[in-house]
């Protein structure tokens, strides 16, 4: 038991002096017992608890919201933004992840909440263009890259006690930098695409020489972020 609590205690420290910088996880379940928080293309604020999201090829198809007891569907082109709240034991592992920065265009006190950050956006798949509604993982940290969670991701091996993981991350995610459409960066491929991705900054280009593992990846954004 004294083991087990030593455990966890270093991994509560190591999740609490790095997680500043860390990616969000994605989330697989919403939770219909809170409030989901939408805003339309229209600007319209649509404010409800979840009563049926259906996905297709991993991204959300439709999500269907009631409001006053009324049900309200709505398709992703209709949908700007949103804040969806994770269930269950997700909401604990990725509240503890997020990160601390505060950003002006986001809802920090959703994101410190739980809460996962959808936007409507371009996606580059496999060569073809199309708009899909995105999650963000690196809230706090995404005025200059912008990193989209991948449904289909595999992820990289993590150590956990109960609800607590530290360590793993995807081995695929999907980058949008300024207005060009999002494109899918991958652990088999990082070397490359890093170099493209980071090269306008020399304090990322010089902590990618240091370390180029891809496990590194969310770090070197953050330094990127930082850059003038």
């Amino acid at each position: 038991m004294k083991s087990k609590t030593c455990i966890l205690a270093f991994l509560v420290f190591a999740t609490f002096s790095t997680y500043s910088q860390n990616f969000m996880e994605g989330f697989d379940r919403f939770s219909s017992k809170k409030i989901s928080y939408l805003t339309l293309t229209d600007g319209t604020k649509v404010e409800g608890d979840i009563d049926d999201l259906d996905r297709k090829k991993g991204n959300i198809s439709e999500i269907t919201i009631k409001v006053d007891g009324k049900k309200k569907t709505f398709k992703p082109e209709q949908i700007k933004e949103m804040y969806l709240p994770a269930s269950g034991l997700d909401k604990f592992s990725k509240q503890m992840e997020v990160g601390t920065n505060l950003s002006k265009d986001l809802n920090n006190d959703r994101i410190s909440d739980g809460y996962a950050f959808f936007e409507y956006t371009q996606v580059d798949i496999k060569g073809k263009v199309q708009p899909l509604l995105m999650q963000l993982v690196n809230p706090g940290f995404h005025n200059k890259v912008r990193v989209y969670f991948n449904p289909f991701a595999s992820e990289t091996m993590s150590v956990g006690v109960g609800p607590m993981k530290v360590g793993g991350l995807d081995k695929s995610y999907f980058v949008k930098v300024g207005n060009k459409p999002a494109y899918k960066i991958t652990k088999g491929d990082y070397d490359e695409q890093s170099k493209e991705l980071f090269k306008d900054c020399a304090a990322a280009m010089a902590a990618l020489k240091k370390d180029s593992d891809w496990n590194k990846f969310e770090k070197i954004v953050f330094v990127h972020f930082g850059c003038k």
